[in-house]
């Protein structure tokens, strides 16, 4: 597995305005990266591929087929009978 992609790269592949979705799924745990920096300095994260298409999929929303909904029937009007 090559991690290849920066953050940037992430950015433009998903049409984001900032890289801020991608580094909060990367602290969260969401999206696999690995830090290349040297630690002196902020982090310098690569991502693979791989793991950005199936950050990509996990992230679809399938919406929930809306729920049949029954017609309650109206108050039957009571037999008057006359006698």
């Amino acid at each position: 597995m090559h991690f290849t992609l920066t953050v940037a790269d992430c950015v433009k592949r998903i049409r984001a305005n900032k890289p801020d979705v991608v580094l909060q799924a990367i602290r969260l745990g969401a999206l696999r990266a690995i830090n290349i920096g040297t630690g002196r300095t902020r982090p310098t994260w690569r991502i693979s591929e791989e793991d950005l298409e199936a950050w990509l999929l996990s992230r679809i929303h399938v919406p929930t087929p809306a729920a049949v909904r029954r017609r309650l029937q109206g108050r039957q009007k009571p037999i008057v009978e006359y006698v």
